[in-house]
């Protein structure tokens, strides 16, 4: 547990190699996580206490792809730049 408070300070840490899109990426997954447990917790809820199914899975779908979307724009940002970062490194070794 230590090394991840470390690791999440050093995302914090102006000076640091860990960049902002880490932290986001991060967030964002965490976020969707934390999300995605609550809907797993209130559909177990709904059939401990009604016995069915009782929620509209079209409209909870739905929400859960627009998580997954929200967790993919933090990831997409994060990905792009290491690809930029890596081919402006590839250009100038070959120079």
């Amino acid at each position: 547990m230590g090394r991840i408070t470390e690791y999440l300070k050093s995302l914090i840490r102006a000076n640091s190699l860990d960049s902002s899109k880490s932290f986001a990426m991060l967030l964002s997954v965490g976020v969707g996580v934390m999300i995605g447990l609550c809907v797993c917790f209130c559909l177990l809820w709904d059939v401990c206490t009604n016995g069915y199914v009782k929620t509209d899975l079209d409209g909870m779908g739905v929400f859960l792809l627009c998580v997954g979307g929200f967790m993919a724009g933090g990831g997409i940002n994060k990905a792009l730049g290491e690809r930029i970062r890596k081919n402006n490194n590839n250009d100038e070794v070959k120079r």
